[in-house]
């Protein structure tokens, strides 16, 4: 009989220490969800320079290929973490181009030793080791190389967006990985002893390929990414070894509303003298209070070469620190959070907004997006857009704790204009914080988000084609009206505004309908989409792999 181990979560980001995009999210929640069902769970990740700030206790020194790593483990909300410094892993710019082969090279040559050198560092010894995304590739290779005669541990590849990054020979010699060593690979159900060579032929050097060849098992984040990418990408010889985990969050509506009038509770009552507040009050208050009053070092970009060049575009409502000034009349709110990248389609929000405006002057927008390099063409576009509509239009250029929650407690509406999404964990905060969303009808957003036109009082939300401006800016006006006339009660004066006869048939036969589609957002989280369910989901994975590989070593 199998028993739950120890799994080490790999991973280049994690929350609370280092978060760019969705990514950072999956494996200190995994970790804490395996960990109540009994895996002692470990998140493993390069410091990026933050070891000053979180401390830890010191567990030691490794040499390892590139020189010497200090190992430095945190336990931060019943997450234990496993810091790695040293060498280009002490660089802050978590993704920077010209500093990542040499960061994938010095973490994977530092992990291997980890594993290697577990027990005499205190820490507990891998059954499963978890990689996430393509730079897990060259450590899953190199801790693959340096456990060959010991105890083999499980090797799970966890593919959360395929970038098809090009491994070359460089980076796996930097990384101490020669082309010539030879190891065995699972292709089509068979296995195999290749060359490290050969395997980079097999895979065409795309990471995602051969981390899915030199895997056990390969997860990802949604079936209909499975289906719709990996399937063309991995080839029917690999398809079958990747199993769906979807992801999940730990916002749950009560708390999340206990959080923010917590945080807020003083600047509501002096705001509004409302108390407990409506969601209409906590709209008004965010807009016309909170928006504008964020602290000092709010919002932050910890890259500073990327924050000076925000603070050089910066025109208002944008002030020069980032930080944005308050709305001066409350109106339906739309929010939309993520990276400033092509894949979140900023850009066609921002040619959607002024078609919305023309119809709903009310409305207002609050982006919350994480500036990153290659994204300052989006970042122009969209700080024109704030100051061509100031009555309309805030873009905060940063991580924003203070009022981030705050905004999805007050919006109407969530925007996902996604030009490809393989799963969305934008979508689930939206909707645990009773928020229905406009989506574009792509990957994983398909499977979580469920079109009110197709199920009425079940949806939670509308579906756009990814692209197109003009669906999207006619599906937020109307969902914003629709919920705007709910809300309010004034349905003669938003009826009008809206074109689809579905919705407003919905408002006709019943008023409120608005607060039974937020009710619908809330119950599908809970119901669905929890870190519970999805570590279940991981469990099942690794203990069918752990079989698998106890029969491999009964029949050696």
């Amino acid at each position: 009989m199998l028993v739950r181990q120890a799994v080490w979560m790999v991973t280049f980001e994690a929350v609370p220490l280092v978060k760019v995009g969705g990514l950072a999210e999956v494996p200190p929640n995994l970790a804490r969800e395996l960990g109540r069902r009994g895996w002692e769970s470990l998140v493993v990740l390069p410091a990026h320079g933050e070891i000053g700030q979180v401390g830890g206790e010191l567990l030691g020194e490794l040499p390892a290929h590139h020189g010497v790593f200090k190992l430095s483990r945190v336990e931060l909300k019943g997450v234990q973490y496993l810091l790695v410094s040293g060498g280009a892993l002490d660089d802050p710019r978590v993704y920077a181009e010209e500093v990542m082969p040499l960061k994938v090279a010095q973490f994977a040559a530092a992990v291997a030793e980890a594993v290697k050198s577990a027990e005499s560092l205190g820490l507990p010894k891998p059954g499963v080791i978890h990689f996430h995304d393509w730079h897990g590739v060259v450590p899953l290779l190199k801790v693959k190389q340096a456990t060959e005669g010991l105890e083999k541990p499980v090797l799970v590849f966890h593919v959360h967006l395929a970038v098809r990054k090009r491994l070359g020979e460089d980076i796996l010699k930097a990384a101490g990985l020669p082309l010539d060593w030879e190891h065995d690979v699972v292709v089509g159900g068979f296995k195999q002893r290749v060359s490290l060579a050969k395997a980079l032929r097999l895979s065409s050097g795309i990471a995602e390929r051969l981390g899915a060849l030199e895997a056990d098992r390969v997860v990802t984040v949604s079936r209909s990414y499975m289906e719709d990418e990996l399937l063309d990408l991995l080839g029917s010889e690999l398809i079958g070894k990747v199993r769906v985990v979807y992801n999940g969050t730990d916002w749950h509506y009560t708390e999340l509303i206990n959080e923010v009038l917590a945080q807020h509770g003083d600047g509501i009552k002096a705001f509004a003298g409302e108390w407990p507040p409506s969601r209409r009050t906590l709209r008004r208050y965010f807009l016309l209070c909170a928006l504008g009053n964020m602290p000092r070092g709010e919002p932050r970009v910890p890259d500073e070469r990327l924050r000076e060049k925000l603070r050089e575009l910066a025109a208002p409502p944008v002030m020069e620190d980032l930080r944005v000034e308050s709305f001066e009349r409350d109106g339906p709110l739309v929010i939309a959070t993520g990276r400033l990248a092509r894949q979140k389609g900023f850009d066609v929000l921002a040619e959607a907004i002024p078609y919305v405006v023309k119809e709903l002057g009310a409305a207002r927008f609050v982006l919350l997006v994480l500036p990153v390099w290659g994204g300052e063409d989006y970042a122009y576009q969209l700080m024109e857009l704030a100051r061509e509509y100031p009555g309309n239009v805030r873009v905060v250029f940063g991580k924003a704790p203070s009022i981030y929650k705050l905004a999805h407690i007050s919006a109407d509406v969530f925007a996902a204009p996604s030009r490809w999404e393989p799963f969305g964990i934008m979508a689930l905060e939206a909707m645990a914080a009773g928020v229905p969303i406009v989506a574009s009808r792509v990957g994983g957003l398909t499977e979580t988000v469920v079109d009110i036109r197709e199920r009425g009082y079940e949806g939670t939300g509308l579906f756009v084609e990814p692209g197109n401006p003009y669906e999207l800016a006619d599906a937020i006006r109307d969902l914003a009206a629709f919920m705007e006339a709910s809300s309010s009660g004034e349905l003669e004066r938003y009826l009008g505004k809206i074109s689809d006869e579905q919705l407003k048939r919905m408002l006709e036969e019943l008023p409120d309908s608005g607060e039974v589609i937020r009710k619908s957002c809330i119950e599908r989280v809970e119901r669905k989409f929890t870190w519970e369910r999805s570590a279940e989901l991981a469990e099942a994975v690794y203990l069918e792999a752990l079989r698998e590989l106890e029969r491999l070593q009964q029949g050696a």
